[in-house]
Parts: C-alpha cells; sequence; structure tokens
C-alpha cells in the first residue's frame, strides 16, 4: 500500500515528502544554497571557496595554513590546494614564521585584495538585481531579518 507522505524515485527508492521540505532550515537552506550557485557564477574569477579563504587571509592573516583551515573548516590537503591556486594567481605570498622557521605564514597581496573587493561587488550586484524585482513588502521582510541572519552566520 503507498505511503501517502512518500514518493518512490524510477529507482524504487521511497523518499518522504512534505511537511520536512516545508520546516525553516529546510527552506532556509534550500534558498540559501540556491542563492549561492547564483552568486558562483557572478564575475569575480573566483569561486565561494577562494574568495572565503583569501578574505580570511585578509581579515585575520599573516595565517598558518593549519590556522586558515580551522577557521575555514576544511582538511589540510583542501587548504593546501586553496592556497596553491591563489598562489598562482598571485593573490597570497607565503612567508616563513617569524616565530618559527619551519612554518609557513600566508598574507594577501593588493591583488588579492582588489579581487575581493571586485569579487564582493559583482556578487553584491546580482543580489541587488534580484532585490530590485521584489516588492517594497519583500524587501522589507528582507532588510529586517538581516540582524538574525548575521548572528546566526557568526555561530560556532
Amino acid at each position: 500500500m503507498p505511503n501517502p507522505g512518500a514518493r518512490e524515485t524510477e529507482h524504487g527508492i521511497t523518499l518522504p515528502i512534505a511537511p520536512a521540505a516545508e520546516t525553516v532550515p529546510a527552506r532556509l537552506s534550500l534558498v540559501v544554497g540556491r542563492l549561492n550557485r547564483r552568486l558562483a557564477l557572478a564575475p569575480g574569477g573566483l569561486s565561494h571557496g577562494l574568495l572565503m579563504a583569501l578574505a580570511t587571509i585578509s581579515k585575520h592573516g599573516p595565517l598558518r595554513l593549519a590556522e586558515l583551515a580551522a577557521m575555514e573548516q576544511v582538511s589540510a590537503p583542501a587548504i593546501t590546494r586553496t592556497i596553491a591556486e591563489l598562489e598562482s594567481r598571485r593573490l597570497v605570498i607565503r612567508a616563513v614564521d617569524p616565530d618559527d622557521g619551519r612554518a609557513i605564514r600566508v598574507e594577501a597581496t593588493p591583488a588579492g585584495i582588489d579581487a575581493i573587493l571586485r569579487a564582493r561587488a559583482a556578487r553584491a550586484e546580482v543580489i541587488a538585481e534580484l532585490l530590485g524585482r521584489l516588492d517594497s513588502e519583500d524587501f522589507d521582510a528582507i532588510e529586517a531579518a538581516l540582524p538574525a541572519l548575521e548572528r546566526m552566520r557568526d555561530l560556532r
């Protein structure tokens, strides 16, 4: 007998449907994910991961790779690949840690800081265009939600 709260895929897998898909966490996750994909397509030449790492380096650097990996919540190999890509674009430089000659620190170059500003401006333009297509009531609701979303962003 079919379950009214589920659907079967073409491969015979039964998946639940609403109300779980209608919860605030599920809806917010979907919206954030879709907006993030749109922002990733914005001009600026940096993926979300590269931009976030570069912005963290710019704000908190110079940083050791382990510190950066912890701040970005990624593995050591992932941050090594990220830094290699940023370095190849001359957006960061590596330098010997003055406190420990065996360790390396990375810091943003002037070109890296410029890349952050350009990428953020391009992404803000995408959001501005989307906001401009909303009515004033929806715009005001998003504006009112920003402080709570910013607090949520800063939770660890």
